[in-house]
């Protein structure tokens, strides 16, 4: 018989088994609709909620267990196997189980063949115990689908124990010692109303309080809610002294989930809400109001020095690294700082502006702290007003694309257009990329207007080739949810087709934003595009972070040489310097270049003679409407 694991958090995790006042004589009656329902929905004969001790496991509740010792040592358990592991356990026949095969469990009187069983885990991430269903006969068609059954019951169960412990921590408070609840005391006072829950006639007052509280707690961290955390504020400005409200926001948590896992995550978020409550003090409301934000109301706290102060030292306490399952974490925050009667008179604009705060602290950089003005909500009405313009310029056609030519260094003959997109505001006229492109494309709209360019853009480059230019590409900037979409791939593709285009026609420009965070799927796309032969260029290459080793990974065809290399490679060494370099390494990679923002004869020499096939830019055209390209080609014809 194996024994079972001993967990590295178990001084913790005996610890927070501690808060809930169970025992083997003291079962949790709210526990016995779940295993019944359990073993009803499985059809096994047995179901038990089992709490793992440090030397013996007890019934919290169980089904079909009666006359059987709900007490037993941990070293026969499954359930203490069961506790170690993030999923559900699922032993088909213990019999030709190794960890089983000779436990008393399965060779005695028991009979035990099958179990399942899914940890109960505390609002701070530690296994309490587990639900398990278990069956004298072995089954080996326990589905995924059972396991997420059973994982649905473990969060019922859960809750209840949640309920139990915010009740036995208030008797604790009051000094009231936990009342023993015997199995046959149990069954005489509890009933099932006519919903099925169940009803525990003995207390019902104390119950009913017990459900109050636990509406006012988040069940993950044991701190308040949204909910709560808005009474309190509401109640705290009917008071004549000032307070103030702090919103504190994990800077990218998201990848925390993503790498280490929801369990490590879960884990991360308790240890950072008693952070809060230390940072801050007994006097002060800590709340948990969203899956990464906190929030702390201060009381008599007026100044904006002072409850800067509390933020710094939020941040100061979020900096310290993490321990937790083998990994050292370091988070950083943002916060933003509000005051009323300063800033707000009532709870939700208070709280919006402390949100509005740290919206700003956050777009500053992680680890920072801002108080509210009067300019962050002006901001805020012009986004939200420039977002409803956005939304009419889609839906009514404000947007309208113009071209600029790119042209053969060599003979000045034109290779192609980008296509780049304006806005004709019916109130302030053509509108630039810089007044509204951050805008589009980090909204819900980024989809919408990415497939519209695409699909313009196709129609005009058949236009063009239907007028006689054969040899002539189009080029295409791509926002980052449009490679990102699922059928990005065949939305390119049936563009292409619906225009009559072949592939060798379409240039998309990827920006480095989508590279870096490009995953495989992105990837995956670009790498069919490019093997049906659409060309991808890599925009404004060497401005930011962007790898050599990208320039392997990514199927490219073309680098963009940004314009502020070109503006200045003529007075500085650095700038000719670096795009030599980005010229030699285009050529090493079988790569093409053009160069952006060429203005002059001068650049235009240079560009040629370092080896740059092509360039665009004010010398040749700035952007033009479609019915000028013509206008274009001439000036285009002449250069050389």
């Amino acid at each position: 018989m194996r024994c079972p694991p001993v967990l590295a958090t178990e001084a913790e995790r005996l610890e927070a088994l501690s808060g809930y006042g169970l025992g083997s004589d003291r079962p949790l009656p709210s526990l016995e609709p779940v295993v019944k329902i359990a073993a009803r929905m499985f059809k096994m004969p047995v179901a038990v909620v089992n709490m793992v001790g440090s030397d013996h496991v007890f019934f919290a509740a169980s089904y079909g267990f009666e006359g059987v010792q709900v007490d037993m040592s941990r070293d026969v358990s499954f359930c203490a196997h069961a506790i170690a592991r993030s999923e559900v356990m699922v032993v088909p026949d213990a019999t030709v189980d190794e960890r089983f095969c000779d436990n008393p469990l399965v060779t005695g009187a028991t009979n035990l063949r099958f179990y399942a069983g899914v940890p109960l885990m505390s609002p701070d991430g530690h296994a309490l115990g587990t639900l398990c269903v278990i069956d004298g006969q072995p089954h080996c068609d326990f589905s995924e689908e059972d396991c997420d059954r059973l994982r649905e019951l473990a969060k019922m169960a859960a809750d209840r124990l949640e309920l139990r412990r915010i009740e036995f921590r208030a008797q604790e408070e009051r000094g009231i010692p936990p009342e023993p609840l015997t199995h046959s005391r149990r069954t005489a006072v509890v009933l099932f109303d006519e919903r099925g829950e169940i009803q525990d006639l003995s207390a019902p007052q104390r119950e009913e309080q017990a459900l109050k509280r636990l509406t006012d707690v988040d069940m993950l961290t044991g701190l308040a809610n949204r909910a709560c955390f808005y009474r309190r504020v509401e109640d705290a400005l009917t008071l004549a002294s000032p307070i103030a409200v702090v919103i504190v926001d994990i800077y990218q948590f998201k990848d925390v989930n993503a790498t280490l896992g929801s369990a490590v995550g879960d884990g991360i978020l308790c240890d950072l809400a008693r952070r809060l409550e230390r940072a801050v003090g007994p006097n002060a409301t800590v709340a948990r109001i969203g899956g990464d934000e906190f929030a702390i109301l201060q009381r008599e706290c007026g100044d904006s020095g002072q409850v800067k102060d509390v933020a710094d030292a939020v941040i100061a306490q979020i900096a310290d690294p993490i321990a937790i399952d083998g990994h050292d974490v370091r988070l950083s925050v943002s916060c933003g700082v509000a005051i009323a009667p300063l800033h707000a008179q009532e709870a939700l604009e208070l709280i919006g502006n402390a949100e509005l705060a740290q919206f700003k602290a956050a777009s500053i950089g992680p680890g920072r702290s801002f108080v509210f003005s009067t300019a962050l909500r002006n901001e805020a009405v012009a986004r939200r007003i420039s977002n409803i313009e956005l939304h009419r310029a889609v839906s009514d056609g404000e947007f309208v694309l113009f071209y600029q030519p790119q042209v053969c260094l060599a003979d000045g003959s034109i290779t192609g257009t980008e296509a780049l997109i304006r806005w004709l505001h019916p109130q302030h006229g053509l509108l630039s990329p810089a007044a509204f492109l951050p805008a589009l494309e980090e909204g819900t709209l980024a989809l919408i207007a990415g497939s519209w360019i695409l699909d313009e853009a196709c129609a005009q480059a058949a236009q063009w080739r239907r007028g006689g230019a054969k040899d002539f590409r189009i080029g295409v900037n791509l926002f980052s949810a449009q490679v990102r979409a699922n059928d990005f791939c065949s939305q390119v593709l049936s563009a292409l087709e619906r225009h009559g285009l072949p592939p060798q026609v379409l240039e998309l420009e990827v920006t480095e934003n989508i590279v870096l965070d490009g995953d495989e799927l992105v990837l995956k796309s670009l790498q069919d595009l490019r093997n049906l032969g659409v060309g991808i260029a890599f925009d404004d290459f060497g401005t930011g972070y962007a790898s050599l080793s990208l320039l392997k990974r990514f199927p490219l065809s073309r680098i963009k040489i940004d314009r502020s290399f070109v503006q200045g490679m003529l007075e500085s060494e650095r700038d000719a310097s670096i795009v030599r370099a980005l010229i030699d390494m285009a050529r090493s990679f079988g790569l093409e270049t053009i160069a952006e923002g060429v203005e002059t004869e001068e650049q235009r020499e240079r560009l040629c003679s370092l080896g740059c096939q092509e360039a665009q830019g004010y010398l040749f055209s700035r952007p033009v409407p479609a019915v000028q390209i013509a206008e274009a080609f001439k000036i285009t014809a002449h250069m050389g």
